[in-house]
């Protein structure tokens, strides 16, 4: 009966939707801007918090009534693991949860008081399903590919290899292609080709800012691992134009990991959304330096393209559904002193200036704030000849060492060749603050994305 129990949920998905009680929040970013850091935040402010720890969420104010997990989803959906990383959270001593390697879900039941007096008199509370996804962000590296061919994809990819921070890392494999047999394309000689590419990757991985590596599936692979769909590379422009067996059947996977493995993705997991987060570091990339910067700007760019955004009306959220607001976050807010919240902001936005006019085109609201879903630090001041000077208290991520400091300036403004040159940025990567399991977790403006991504729903 397994199938009567599919359709059952199915039915139920559709009729919240229909009535407006069901919200598809996406969380959208590359890895390590902390994705999974903030569903596990939201998922433990809405069930464990109240008022005095999310003061600009409305509705915590006099009408919350609480949030539970539903359990009641199909089992063959895997299940987002709250419990899991609130555990690292809250060993001695404490770490963040680990990457994702696979895609996950999970369901809220948000329960309030009606807004109105008059829904309130015949309503004792209204409840509103907010549904979850985590997915590793590798795979989202994979939506710009629907869009290209195989020839752009190989002219991009070698584009992106012969860039500073990149063209060391990339150059021994250039010549390992340099020297193959375009007409060679057994088994055994297409899978050492691969295993190489992906080794190179996974070396790509290592490099800071380096952040567009495709196919992502080939670092992390899922339900993929072990494929003939894995078996994709970009071989050298110049190489596609002398033709050959090898040439002709990678086109033909790259046809084939458009249609199996990306277009299924993206429709099962992003084509059904309501409202949007988009979580960006850009601490990580002023660290790596201009062309990691520039990388970080055209991965957003391409990968934001693939989003569907304009008002919601009642017939499309049943049958194509459209992101109908939108957040711009900047992540690890806490890695700088308070004063440096509005740069970050700033920045942000010069960063998305492409795709702010394009949303704002689409009828889409939207804004952009700084946030920290989880605070790694304590910001305080220290006296310096006689002044007062802001500083952050925190752990090192690589050494667990205790740290007062002040972490630098964020540039205000879109830094040009010239400040690289004469300033290398380092923020420092902090460890989560120990925290007892009586607490709620300490934050920075989830109140503010809560109440904007949220709040509107739940009157």
């Amino acid at each position: 009966m397994d199938w009567l129990k599919k359709a059952r949920w199915h039915s139920e998905q559709l009729t919240q939707r229909a009535f407006h009680r069901q919200l598809r929040l996406g969380v959208t970013g590359l890895s390590g801007a902390g994705k999974t850091a903030l569903l596990t935040a939201i998922v433990h402010q809405l069930t464990q918090s109240h008022s005095s720890h999310l003061p600009f969420f409305s509705v915590m104010q006099n009408r919350w009534l609480g949030a539970r997990i539903d359990d009641n989803q199909l089992p063959q959906l895997p299940r987002f693991a709250f419990e899991k990383n609130l555990s690292y959270l809250q060993q001695q001593p404490a770490s963040w949860p680990p990457s994702t390697v696979g895609w996950s879900q999970l369901t809220l039941a948000l329960r309030y008081q009606p807004q109105s007096s008059l829904r309130a008199r015949f309503q004792d509370y209204q409840e509103t399903e907010l549904v979850l996804v985590d997915y590793p962000g590798e795979w989202l590296l994979d939506l710009p590919m629907l869009q290209q061919s195989y020839q752009q994809w190989c002219e991009q990819s070698w584009l992106l290899f012969t860039q500073s921070h990149r063209a060391a890392t990339s150059e021994e494999f250039r010549k390992r292609l340099e020297a193959i047999d375009l007409n060679d394309a057994s088994v055994l000689s297409v899978q050492e080709l691969c295993t190489e590419y992906s080794s190179l990757l996974q070396q790509f991985r290592e490099v800071a800012g380096a952040y567009l590596n495709q196919p992502g599936r080939l670092l992390v692979p899922g339900e993929f691992e072990g494929t003939p769909l894995l078996q994709l590379l970009p071989l050298l422009p110049e190489q596609l134009a002398q033709g050959g067996a090898l040439v002709e059947l990678m086109q033909k996977h790259f046809v084939s990991y458009q249609s199996k493995v990306i277009e299924p993705f993206y429709r099962q997991y992003f084509s059904g959304l309501d409202r949007q987060v988009v979580l960006v570091d850009i601490l990580g990339a002023l660290n790596a330096g201009e062309s990691a910067l520039l990388e970080l700007k055209q991965s957003l760019l391409l990968i934001l393209q693939s989003f569907d955004y304009g008002p919601e009306h009642w017939l499309r959220r049943i049958f194509k559904p459209r992101i109908s607001k939108v957040l711009f976050a900047v992540s690890k807010a806490d890695h700088v002193t308070p004063d440096q919240h509005q740069a970050l902001t700033l920045l942000l936005q010069q960063l998305l200036l492409q795709h702010l006019q394009s949303v704002k085109f689409q009828l889409c609201p939207y804004e952009v704030m700084a946030i920290a879903a989880i605070k790694a630090s304590e910001a305080g001041f220290v006296k310096q000849n006689g002044l007062q000077q802001p500083c952050l208290r925190g752990l090192s991520a690589t050494t667990g060492e205790a740290l007062t400091y002040y972490p630098g300036d964020v540039p205000r403004y879109w830094p040009d060749h010239q400040l690289f040159t004469e300033h290398h940025f380092e923020f420092q990567s902090l460890a989560p603050l120990p925290w007892p399991k009586q607490q709620v977790l300490q934050h920075i403006r989830l109140d503010h994305l809560l109440e904007y991504l949220l709040g509107d729903k739940l009157t």
